[in-house]
């Protein structure tokens, strides 16, 4: 890749890496936040779903500005919103004796921002590159989104040892400068202005068919249970176990390390194994790994069962991603995706705050009702999805057994 390329890849990668920090760069410290800030968990959920709320509806809609506004322009606004929101989040921990209120205004600004950044950055690489360098810059692209997950808890938990109010400051550290050097570096394709109102509808109108939806209730349901188990762990390791903030971290970052390792195996199991069962066993991993953890939270098992969360995610989303992207018009493909994005982002938005609202009543029925809710997802899937209605027939594998029903 040209010295040219492989600058404009770093910074749409960059831009990739500081979305995906948004909200568990902050577990680790959220204990810490919460003592000092005198907040409980419910406003520490908040605190999460204000961020994933606005970027839910918005990704809904990011064909529309993009298409309106060029994607360059909305990157780099997004871009600044993001940094600007966890600015005024910082100064407010630092010069107000009150902060929580100014705090969900940065969060919210961030949520806005956060939104169309990742899958512009995609789309501005199908833009600008051409065959194989287009193949490397989304490889590049899927690693900082990877690595975004898995360094997260990390780099709060580190940054934390010293303060958690630094943490804010994080964001227009990186965001700022990768905005302006978006704006210099890349250069976007010139093209229309006008916002195609027949493409949008016919990108909705796909979500008529009965196994898209289930296919988006399972992506909801994926991340649901993901963000909310590590938002719980941040707060269970908190209270019961007596360790640092940068290995408290490290621990929260096991299920997205689980993730994405598991995730590197994709192509083998997709060659070999329907969509519907590969969806269906890595939803059933994750709901009854959540249902065991619910007796066991307490107990040596807890390890391998937080493991087996992220392998059971990192089985369902490129299944999910592939089903996302399966439709035979490409001028609609990344209309179809920012929709599952949505859904992605409302379940971050809502499981922390269910999670939230169930752990009053303890970490025993939290689980066990969550975890009963994604049994039923999953079996509803199983017997109700249809993979010839959406995929098309290269995506199938090709040797395994012919759909049945």
């Amino acid at each position: 890749m040209k010295t040219d390329s492989t600058i404009k890849v770093g910074i749409l990668s960059l831009s990739n890496y500081i979305t995906v920090l948004v909200n568990t760069i902050l577990f680790p410290v959220f204990p810490a936040m919460a003592r000092d800030l005198n907040i409980n968990l419910t406003d520490l959920a908040i605190l999460v779903g204000i961020v994933s709320f606005p970027a839910a509806i918005i990704n809904l809609f990011g064909g529309v500005l993009s298409d309106r506004f060029g994607r360059k322009l909305v990157m780099v606004v997004s871009l600044f919103l993001y940094g600007l929101g966890g600015l005024l989040a910082g100064l407010a921990v630092i010069f107000t004796a009150n902060p929580y209120s100014l705090i969900l205004v940065g969060r919210f600004l961030q949520g806005v921002g956060s939104a169309t950044p990742m899958f512009l950055s995609v789309a501005l690489v199908g833009d600008i590159f051409r065959s194989i360098e287009r193949s490397k810059a989304v490889g590049f692209l899927e690693t900082a989104n990877g690595l975004g997950k898995v360094s997260s808890p990390v780099i709060g938990g580190a940054i934390g040892l010293l303060s958690w109010r630094a943490i804010f400051f994080v964001y227009p550290l990186i965001a700022i400068p990768v905005a302006v050097a978006t704006w210099i570096y890349i250069k976007e394709p010139k093209q229309g202005r006008e916002v195609d109102w027949k493409k949008h509808k016919e990108a909705f109108l796909l979500f008529k068919n009965r196994s898209r939806i289930l296919s988006l209730l399972a992506a909801f349901m994926v991340i649901f249970i993901l963000i909310g188990t590590m938002f719980w762990m941040s707060d269970f390791l908190g209270t019961k176990l007596h360790i640092n903030k940068l290995l408290r971290g490290v621990i929260i970052a096991l299920p997205a390390v689980a993730m994405m390792l598991t995730t590197l195996m994709a192509g083998f199991i997709s060659e070999r194994i329907h969509p519907r069962m590969i969806m269906s066993v890595g939803m059933l991993l994750l709901a009854g790994s959540t249902i065991i953890l619910g007796y066991v939270f307490n107990t040596l098992l807890f390890w391998p069962l937080i493991v087996l969360i992220g392998i059971g995610a990192g089985i369902t989303l490129p299944a999910i991603d592939t089903v996302s992207t399966s439709v035979e018009s490409k001028d609609i493909r990344g209309l179809t995706t920012t929709i599952y994005g949505s859904a992605r982002s409302l379940g971050a938005a809502l499981s922390t705050i269910t999670f939230s609202f169930l752990l009053h009543y303890g970490s025993r029925l939290t689980f066990v009702s969550i975890g009963a809710v994604g049994l039923v997802v999953t079996v509803t899937f199983y017997l109700l999805f249809i993979e010839k209605d959406i995929l098309p027939e290269e995506l199938m594998p090709e040797d395994a057994a012919p759909e049945q029903g």
